[in-house]
């Protein structure tokens, strides 16, 4: 089942984590993806440059890895971590990744759905709204509580049709 609604100024969809993995969720995004910057946010809940080899071309900005621009070869080979398929790693994709780093993970606040992220913006909690309209980001893929996409309504439904065709197959 597919769950989706709005924040800040993006749309989301969540499906449960079983439905899909990421790299079958970027493949799916490939043709919005494609001459993107990918940036990593979360690795199996860390950083990827310390727990995965980094990929050629690839740089470090602050904590975060960042990817040359995209091609539609990156992306059908696209990295995921190793423990539990790909989950508790998160992606944000720009057109030109900001040149400061300083993003933060949704995908590791265990028992959220986006549903509730308004609920996380707390002192030393979350302001996931203010991260995306900060950031600008055109779009953002990860698998937590839920495996999610944020961006625009396009990317929403190739997302929830991709974990319809798993979960029908």
């Amino acid at each position: 089942m597919v769950t989706t609604g709005r924040i800040a100024d993006y749309d989301w969809a969540e499906l449960p984590t079983e439905h899909a993995e990421i790299r079958e969720v970027v493949r799916a995004l490939e043709n919005r993806l494609e001459g993107l910057q990918a940036v990593n946010v979360s690795w199996d809940s860390g950083h990827m440059h310390e727990l995965a080899p980094i990929p050629n071309g690839w740089s470090l900005c602050a904590n975060h890895l960042v990817s040359p621009p995209l091609t539609a070869e990156m992306l059908r080979d696209w990295p995921q971590s190793g423990c539990n398929a790909g989950r508790y790693d998160e992606w944000y994709f720009f057109a030109k990744a900001p040149a400061e780093c300083s993003l933060k993970p949704f995908c590791n606040w265990g028992g959220v759905s986006l549903a509730r992220s308004a609920e996380l913006a707390f002192p030393g909690g979350f302001d996931l709204a203010a991260q995306l309209a900060t950031a600008r980001p055109d779009v953002v893929i990860g698998d937590g509580t839920a495996l999610f996409v944020i961006g625009d309504q396009a990317a929403c439904s190739r997302f929830a049709a991709v974990g319809k065709n798993n979960h029908e197959a």
